[in-house]
């Protein structure tokens, strides 16, 4: 009896620690948010939502990949892209620390960072 008592105890311990460790990953961060947006895995800009203004941008003239970008009221999303299944536009507005959104066939990322945790240029 006592060792069930200890197989319980183990697994809800590590249950509480999985999921603090989750709750740390993926719960939005404080601080200002800015975007990084990357290709290839290469910082490509970077957009500080806090003081972006409203517009639309494409990377094609630097990368030739038909992708844009839309940013309105601190936040930002892929607009459209030529890729087959659009699951990049339809993962909707990147705006706090910690939200992304990707498109694969073009190997285009966009990550929410707070502006400490950014990586550098």
């Amino acid at each position: 009896m006592n060792l069930r008592k200890l197989e319980i105890g183990i697994v809800a311990a590590l249950l509480l620690v999985c999921g603090a460790w989750g709750a740390a990953l993926y719960l939005p961060r404080p601080g200002d948010p800015v975007a990084v947006l990357s290709v290839d895995g290469q910082t490509l800009r970077v957009v500080d939502l806090a003081r972006a203004e409203d517009g639309v941008f494409s990377i094609r003239p630097e990368t030739g990949r038909a992708v844009e970008f839309e940013i309105q009221n601190g936040a930002i999303r892929f607009r459209s892209s030529d890729c087959p299944d659009q699951v990049c536009v339809h993962a909707g507005w990147v705006a706090r620390p910690g939200e992304r959104a990707v498109c694969m066939p073009n190997r285009t990322a966009l990550v929410c960072y707070a502006r400490k945790e950014a990586p550098a240029d």
